[in-house]
């Protein structure tokens, strides 16, 4: 399935929010995919933590974190 920009960068923002706040990440995007009628929550999911995952390690670097622990 095709998944807007909008969708996947609210996707990504909604998993490093997510994080932040030591939350269920997977229970999130199930909810986000609930409210906008996405059946395939799996590769929304799946795609988004890609990309948030690398937003999520840059801000580890920017925080001074040690590399080993950016990968």
């Amino acid at each position: 399935m095709q998944y807007t920009e909008n969708q996947l960068t609210d996707a990504v923002s909604l998993i490093v929010n997510t994080r932040d706040f030591c939350g269920n990440e997977i229970e999130a995007i199930q909810d986000y995919c609930a409210d906008e009628g996405i059946q395939d929550w799996r590769g929304l999911w799946k795609l988004a933590s890609f990309r948030a995952n690398a937003e999520w390690n840059s801000f580890k670097k920017q925080a001074g974190v040690n590399l080993k622990y950016c990968m």
